[in-house]
């Protein structure tokens, strides 16, 4: 499903030395499978994945999803690319403030023209535990259940590929384990490709793949403790 090669993205600050950013990362990730990107603040993990989405020219190398090649699609075709087979999973505080759980879950299906987007993501929102929830504005939502709105939202146009950055980085160590173990659940169930960057030894535990990502370059990753599967949420944990 993803292919990146050779990518390269580095970065001049002042006269100094260049910033590796990302230096020469060759990774494959299969449909249905999970892969984490461990390492440190500045390792390189948020560019790797802006790269992925299109979002930052690289200086070098190709990132393929499903054959085709990401900086070879025109304008049209990368808007398309990130709506459609693409999801991002932000952070709680990327929900906007005031709106209902179902309103933020549905944005992104309304600007694909979706028609009766709100009935469309009502079941995905229901199977994330959060049924009882759809009306709650952001403010009433605990932070575990914003994390699940925004993972309705990046899953609502049934994406192939999924990229989440730091996605548990406000949660507590139990809220943490749930939405891991839903995301793989429905990274298997999807048959969804999905890239977690993470700093967290435990939250790099739920992935099949591990990779350590190190000034820019890629090194094999084992955790030392696999934590205890956790299933999808009860509503309104």
């Amino acid at each position: 499903m993803l292919e990146l090669r050779d990518l390269v993205k580095h970065y001049q600050v002042g006269s100094g030395e260049p910033v590796r950013a990302v230096d020469g990362v060759s990774m494959t990730v299969a449909a249905g499978e999970f892969v984490a990107l461990y390492g440190p603040s500045g390792s390189g993990k948020t560019t790797l994945l802006e790269l992925i989405a299109g979002l930052r020219e690289p200086d070098g190398g190709s990132v393929l999803v499903a054959g085709r090649d990401v900086f070879g699609m025109s304008r049209k075709e990368a808007h398309e690319y990130r709506l459609h087979q693409l999801g991002i999973i932000g952070q709680p505080h990327n929900l906007i403030p005031g709106a209902r759980a179902i309103q933020n879950a549905s944005l992104k299906l309304l600007l694909a023209n979706v028609r009766k987007a709100q009935p469309t993501v009502e079941p995905l929102l229901g199977q994330l535990g959060l049924g009882n929830r759809l009306q709650h504005r952001t403010e009433q939502l605990s932070m575990g259940e914003r994390q699940r709105v925004l993972i309705a939202l990046a899953l609502s146009t049934d994406p192939e590929l999924v990229l989440a950055d730091e996605p548990t980085g406000s949660l507590d160590t139990q809220r943490t384990r749930e939405v891991l173990g839903l995301l793989r659940d429905l990274c298997r169930e999807r048959e969804m490709a999905l890239v977690l960057a993470t700093h967290d030894p435990e939250a790099a535990a739920f992935a099949d793949q591990v990779h350590e990502l190190r000034d820019g370059r890629l090194t094999e990753y084992r955790p030392d403790h696999t934590p205890e599967p956790i299933g999808l949420p009860r509503q309104g944990a």
